[in-house]
């Protein structure tokens, strides 16, 4: 009675270490890759670098400015930076330009260290170290069971799909049945649980039968790693390419979350400059980012969660949300990591309630992003090697369109991934913005308010 579980329990065994083995093996080789190639130097993008980090010009700010370059160099205060390092920072994004970048930053921050005490690391696109943990084969299953019951709830409501030709990874679900006196909707997923999205349990519905195409990352579902080579694995500038193309040209709204929105904001750079002639109308009518990543103030930011300790992090992203908060314990961090904190929390809290809301969503998405997103071996592929500036950042196009009231962007105040305070005081003014109070990432998918209003803007 004993051999069929001990034979069960075996197969487990071998079937998780050849998984482990597989992982080992496809991080090696991204580890011994040579650093991929770099884009040439883009001026436009170079011109607004500075501008849109706050850091020269006009709409300069000397903390925004200090916390984008403290975030740069992961946690160490402009005041202690070399300047030379600075300098070589500056050069890695800007090429010829960084000496004018370095005159204007030292106008906004003051003067740098002129000498250089040991190594100082930074930030620089392309370079970063591929670390990633394994996950295990009950999580890649259960993950995989979602995806499965997420294509065929799709189908169930009318979808089909189809095939990218240029990317055999990339499929599109499509709604073709919908109303005709709307553009169709594209939807950009972000990275995580890919088609299993809580954006599509809920949002889909509350469009009615609008015509939706879907764009399906499918090598973007958290555990998933490709057969032999992480430099097969598509970027933001050839999912947007492959898209643009499957468009052809025709009006289109655009709804993306996280990930999603640094290729919605490639593909509206490539269909509204590259693309559109003076006396054609645009091609994007309309665009909602939920949780944007593709603002320059963001990057620094998230680069820093790809090498900073959880602890470190949480310690100070507490000390700027919730001041005075006091330490936290491994208790308080397991507990708020296994019990999600409620994402439609009430945005009329007394400030007691809501600093300890915000204290719960910190700690949560520092530890469980950590752990199944950021440690993530295509997750970190992308961040660290595949991923270029000049290839998704706003240059102004997205401000552009937030004056002229076709944008909507949702920030949710403590996400850990964006300034969120900093977008909202440079969005909101302007244009179309819903500021989600004390909750974090992630949440805007599980909130009817925000379906709701997603709704209303797209008419």
């Amino acid at each position: 009675m004993n051999v069929l579980p001990r034979r069960v329990l075996g197969a487990y065994f071998v079937a998780e270490g050849t998984g482990f083995a597989h992982h080992w093996y496809v991080k090696r080789r991204a580890k011994k890759a040579p650093p991929p190639e770099l884009p040439p130097v883009d001026e436009e993008y170079g011109q607004n670098f500075m501008n849109l980090a706050r850091c020269q010009g006009q709409g300069s700010d000397p903390l925004a400015c200090a916390r984008f370059a403290r975030h740069a160099f992961f946690g160490a205060p402009p005041e202690a930076l070399p300047r030379e390092a600075v300098h070589t920072w500056l050069q890695s994004h800007l090429g010829a330009a960084s000496d004018d970048a370095l005159t204007a930053l030292e106008a906004t921050l003051g003067h740098f260290s002129p000498t250089r005490r040991g190594s100082t690391s930074f930030f620089v696109y392309g370079q970063g170290a591929v670390e990633a943990w394994y996950k295990p084969l009950l999580l890649r299953s259960f993950m995989e069971a979602q995806r499965f019951l997420a294509r065929r709830r799709l189908k169930q409501q009318g979808f089909r799909e189809t095939r990218d030709p240029t990317i055999p990874e990339l499929s599109y679900w499509e709604r073709c049945e919908g109303e005709t006196d709307e553009p169709p909707l594209l939807v950009l997923h972000g990275y995580g649980r890919g088609l299993a999205s809580p954006l599509f349990d809920g949002m889909l519905p509350a469009l009615g039968r609008r015509r939706v195409i879907i764009a399906d990352c499918g090598w973007l579902l958290v555990t998933r790693v490709p057969l032999r080579d992480l430099a097969t694995v598509p970027t933001v500038r050839q999912i947007a390419e492959a898209v643009a193309a499957r468009l052809e040209r025709q009006p289109v709204d655009i709804l993306a979350h996280s990930f999603g929105t640094a290729v919605a904001s490639a593909l509206i750079q490539k269909l509204e400059v590259h693309e559109v002639q003076p006396t054609k109308s645009a091609v994007v009518r309309r665009a909602v980012l939920m949780d944007p990543m593709c603002f320059v103030p963001g990057i620094s930011k998230q680069a820093q969660l790809l090498r900073r300790t959880p602890m470190d992090l949480t310690t100070e992203l507490l000390s700027e949300t919730v001041p005075g908060s006091s330490g936290f314990s491994m208790w308080e961090v397991l507990r708020n990591v296994v019990n999600r904190p409620d994402p439609c929390v009430s945005a009329s809290l007394d400030e007691e309630t809501a600093a300890a809301e915000r204290r719960k969503w910190i700690i949560h998405q520092t530890y469980f992003f950590n752990y199944f997103i950021f440690r993530d071996l295509v997750y970190s592929w992308v961040n660290n090697r595949a991923l270029f500036g000049p290839d998704y950042l706003d240059r102004g196009l997205l401000r552009e369109l937030n004056r002229q009231r076709r944008l909507l962007t949702i920030v949710a105040e403590t996400d850990t991934m964006i300034p969120a305070s900093q977008l909202r005081a440079e969005l909101a003014s302007e244009g179309s913005f819903m500021w989600l109070p004390t909750v974090g990432h992630g949440a805007c998918q599980h909130r009817e308010d925000v379906w709701l209003r997603v709704q209303d803007f797209l008419r």
